[in-house]
């Protein structure tokens, strides 16, 4: 769900990438000017400021060959890169005053006096820091730390904690992320135990993102499109800021609002096999306004661990109907998870940015990270059909591409088999889904997100699907 990358960068690529992406990104959080229009976006910085540090924004709609020699590269290095216009969208969100950064919250806790002699407060010193922290980092259990304690060698340096009960304690004392919360879920049908529903406060772990100061050259608020030519014929994708989708969902949005993104992916996985055969069932959540070389690296920890989804066993004897019921309560526990980011997709909020100041946040469902058969089960679909088209079984080998599997398409044919079966007679409601390709649930998570689809949130999945491809080369060694 989150692999690192595997490229290593020596000096000079990572120069040469730094530089391009200086030219090539729009300013983030700085005034800008759209190149085909006067219009100005007074931002976090005084225009006159930025200007002596950057160049007048109607370059940007040109190419970059005068700003080389202020990078110092080669123009034969980098000139198929050059060739490109970039255009800023009008419609970017404005920043207010007001706003509060991370280390704001940092020195106002209750141990700031305490961090102002010793920064590794509770801790006595940066060594003993280290030494906690291997300690919770290792995997060690409690009783074995406490053995370690014990140890005449380890008593010798002075530790303040003497137990492994008095290390959590001291850990326990640190600034905390957003906590965690559990509510019990009410079910149509009993089930072997009760259901519990594990979860953080969805816009806390958002702000949280916003909030990293790792993060903070890496976030981007403003979407642009970038073309190889000033025909804007050719448009080049780099991440989601630079599609159609995320211009898409700008337009829309209120003047001077800003588009976040938001990232789900979630993946059942087995915990213990031979022990019980525990499962464990997490939903992730990060922003598409990350740059995604940043986000897909697992030491930035972009990926924030947002609820454990329920792992029910049914006492229905019918397998199929178990499985309804299953998909029905993984759509009721994201509704009840996600409801602050729909609320916040429906009206906006605000929220703070990496340098300290308020942006009018909507929260749209960028994209859902999940494997084929876990798609399906959120596009409401059947595992006999795509579940981001219209394609069936029997259209998966057509040449042509097949309508988007969109939200009102599989709306409409859930209130069709609603029309012809209740919802609670599970067994002939699931006959007459299985004739709209449907899998029985009623009462999606995406119902009630505004700006959110199911035909642009999920994606083939490249390791699953590209090995099925026939690739035919022609003669002038073109791929199909």
């Amino acid at each position: 769900m989150n692999q690192p990358t595997g490229i290593c960068y020596d000096a000079a690529g990572w120069y040469k990438d730094h530089a391009l992406r200086t030219l090539y990104q729009p300013p983030q959080d700085l005034p800008t000017r759209h190149p085909d229009s006067d219009l100005h976006v007074q931002t976090d910085m005084d225009v006159d400021h930025y200007d002596s540090l950057h160049p007048p924004s109607d370059q940007w709609s040109q190419g970059f060959n005068d700003n080389v020699g202020d990078i110092g590269m080669e123009v034969e290095d980098i000139s198929d890169t050059l060739q490109s216009f970039t255009s800023i969208h009008p419609g970017c969100g404005t920043s207010f005053p007001g706003g509060s950064t991370f280390m704001d919250s940092f020195w106002q806790d209750a141990h700031a006096e305490e961090w102002r002699e010793n920064l590794f407060y509770p801790f006595a010193s940066s060594e003993e820091w280290q030494f906690s922290s291997w300690c919770m980092c290792s995997g060690l259990s409690m009783s074995t730390i406490d053995s370690l304690l014990s140890l005449n060698i380890i008593k010798q340096l002075s530790l303040s904690f003497q137990t492994a009960r008095e290390l959590w304690a001291c850990a326990e004392s640190l600034p905390g992320g957003p906590p965690w919360l559990c509510e019990h879920m009410k079910l149509d049908y009993p089930t072997r135990r009760s259901i519990r529903l594990f979860y953080r406060p969805a816009l806390e772990c958002l702000q949280s993102l916003l909030s990293h100061p790792l993060l903070t050259p890496h976030i981007s608020f403003v979407p642009w499109k970038v073309w190889t030519s000033a025909a804007r014929v050719c448009h080049i994708y780099e991440d989601w800021l630079s599609g159609d989708h995320a211009s898409a969902i700008q337009d829309k949005l209120p003047e001077g609002g800003t588009v976040l993104g938001v990232i789900l992916s979630s993946d059942k996985t087995n915990i213990s096999v031979m022990s019980g055969n525990r499962m464990a069932y997490p939903l992730l959540i990060s922003l598409a306004n990350i740059a995604p070389e940043i986000r897909s690296k697992i030491s930035m920890h972009t990926y924030l661990l947002l609820a454990l989804l329920p792992i029910p066993k049914f006492l229905h004897k019918d397998t199929r109907v178990r499985s309804l019921l299953h998909d029905r309560l993984i759509h009721q526990a994201l509704s009840r998870v996600l409801a602050p980011l729909k609320m916040a997709a429906r009206v906006g909020i605000m929220m703070n940015n990496p340098v300290g100041n308020l942006r009018y946040c909507f929260t749209p469902l960028a994209a859902y990270i999940a494997n084929t058969p876990e798609q399906s089960l959120l596009a409401c679909t059947n595992l006999k059909s795509s579940p981001f088209t219209t394609a069936i079984s029997k259209d998966f080998s057509d040449p042509f591409l097949h309508d988007p599997c969109t939200w009102s398409h599989t709306l409409a044919a859930i209130r069709k088999a609603l029309g012809k079966s209740s919802a609670q007679d599970y067994k002939a409601f699931l006959k007459v889904c299985k004739t709209l390709h449907l899998n029985g649930v009623v009462e999606p998570f995406w119902l009630d997100w505004p700006l959110s689809c199911p035909s642009q949130l999920l994606h083939i999945e490249p390791l699953h699907h590209f090995h099925r491809f026939s690739w035919i080369t022609t003669s002038n060694g073109v791929f199909k």
